[in-house]
C-alpha cells in the first residue's frame, strides 16, 4: 500500500483506463442487447460535471466545460483494475 501512495500518477492512469475501457465495453454490449430494462440499466450514463460555458469577447471566444459520463460497466472496469492494482504493487 505504501508503494501505491508513492506512485499516484500511475495509479490514476490505471483507474482512468479502467473507466474508459469499461465504458467502451458497456457501449459495445449495449448495441448487442435487445431493448429493455437490462439495456437501460447497463447503458444509461451518470453525467458528472458542467456543460460548456461560452464567453464571447468579440476578439476571441473562450469555451469552458467538463463532463464525465460513467455507465455501469465503467464503474465495474474501475473496480476490476483497482483490484488489480493490489496485485501490481
Amino acid at each position: 500500500m505504501r508503494r501505491l501512495k508513492e506512485n499516484i500518477p500511475l495509479t490514476m492512469f490505471i483507474l482512468l483506463m479502467g473507466l474508459i475501457l469499461g465504458s467502451f465495453i458497456g457501449d459495445l454490449l449495449g448495441m448487442a442487447l435487445p431493448d429493455g430494462a437490462v439495456k437501460t440499466v447497463m447503458t444509461t450514463p451518470l453525467k458528472i460535471g458542467f456543460h460548456p460555458i461560452s464567453l464571447d469577447l468579440h476578439i476571441f471566444t473562450i469555451v469552458l466545460g467538463f463532463m464525465i459520463k460513467i455507465n455501469l460497466f465503467g464503474f465495474i472496469g474501475v473496480l476490476i483494475l483497482g483490484y488489480s492494482l493490489k496485485w501490481l504493487y
